[in-house]
């Protein structure tokens, strides 16, 4: 396509420019969806967490409930932020899945706005 014989040349290599851009962005949004946290970091999230329950042990305590409290809740509060790890790391599965239904929805807005069938 000769550029020059366009009507409004500017206005196409600005169209042009955004498409670029936008082809772009999607190239990298889809090559950040691919990642995730690596099996070496969760060997050590995992190992973490094991030793800092274990070391709720060296402190003993005269009685035996408060020690039950002072591990049951760190295990819980650990457990929660592995599982919340686990969670953010996988967004489109699950009960919290990311949908296309918002997008979707802007998309048909869009198109009513412009008037484009």
């Amino acid at each position: 396509m000769d550029v020059k014989s366009l009507p409004n040349e500017p206005a196409y290599e600005e169209s042009f420019k955004r498409f670029n851009e936008l082809s772009q962005y999607r190239r990298l949004r889809m090559f950040a969806a691919g990642d995730s946290v690596p099996s070496v970091i969760w060997i050590v999230l995992l190992a973490g967490a094991i030793i800092s329950v274990s070391y709720t042990y060296f402190f003993a305590m005269r009685k035996i409930v408060p020690q039950s409290l002072m591990i049951a809740s760190l295990t819980i509060t650990i457990t929660l932020i592995l599982f919340l790890i686990y969670i953010l790391d996988h967004p489109f599965t699950g009960a919290t899945a990311i949908t296309g239904e918002p997008m979707k929805i802007v998309m048909e807005s869009m198109k009513k706005a412009l008037k484009i069938e």
